[in-house]
């Protein structure tokens, strides 16, 4: 559905001006949530999971009110017609956060946002592969055609860590939040997964029980 759109802007915000704004974001990232090695099992995941970022999320350095995506509807969209237009907007209301599945019925995924508290259904023709009510994602939703979907990106957290992603979601949610905060709360729990991938000597609960202490910077 959107992935033609997507992958117009992620070509758009790899040319030009945006090509040393790629590998400066590539830095963030990794400074954000751990290293990459092309070596780790989750090499190409988060590699997508960073582009997703840099494209719809973080702010250009030279241009900080615009995302790539918006920089792109702001340079090209007075020469679309409307429905592709609106296809192209609908990437920047994306909304990446930290997700429990509730239900799984009729090509629909009732999940919680445990960051804000609200419930949405989630539009997938299948159920994902492996995935289980009461499991816990990291995931990027999409409002197209009006339906909300997920990301191709999405991958579930380590099910062990479970009760610590749980009670620091609780916590966070009785905090004043922005936008920013909440990404950075996804980053830290996706760099505590990285570290539990990578040191598989260490139980995981004790890797994300910093995660209940956590606070926005």
């Amino acid at each position: 559905m959107y992935q033609h759109y997507y992958e117009e802007v992620a070509r758009f915000a790899a040319e030009g001006e945006l090509t040393a704004e790629l590998q400066l974001a590539k830095k963030e990232y990794i400074k954000r949530t751990g290293d990459l090695f092309e070596t780790d099992a989750s090499f190409e995941r988060r590699i997508a999971i960073f582009l997703e970022w840099y494209i719809l999320d973080r702010k250009i350095s030279f241009r900080p009110e615009l995302t790539p995506a918006e920089l792109f509807i702001m340079q090209y969209g007075k020469s679309m017609d409307e429905n592709n237009c609106n296809s192209y907007a609908s990437l920047t209301r994306t909304e990446l956060s930290i997700f429990e599945i509730i239900s799984f019925k009729h090509e629909k995924i009732k999940v919680k946002n445990l960051l804000t508290g609200k419930k949405l259904l989630i539009f997938e023709r299948r159920k994902p592969a492996g995935l289980e009510i009461g499991d816990i994602l990291e995931a990027r939703i999409i409002p197209f055609d009006d339906l909300f979907l997920f990301s191709d990106c999405y991958f579930c957290e380590p099910r062990e860590a479970r009760k610590e992603i749980l009670a620091a979601a609780k916590k966070f949610r009785k905090t004043k939040s922005t936008e920013n905060d909440k990404i950075a709360f996804v980053h830290q729990v996706e760099f505590l997964a990285n570290r539990s991938e990578r040191y598989k000597h260490i139980n995981v609960r004790k890797i994300f029980a910093e995660l209940v202490s956590y606070k926005a910077a």
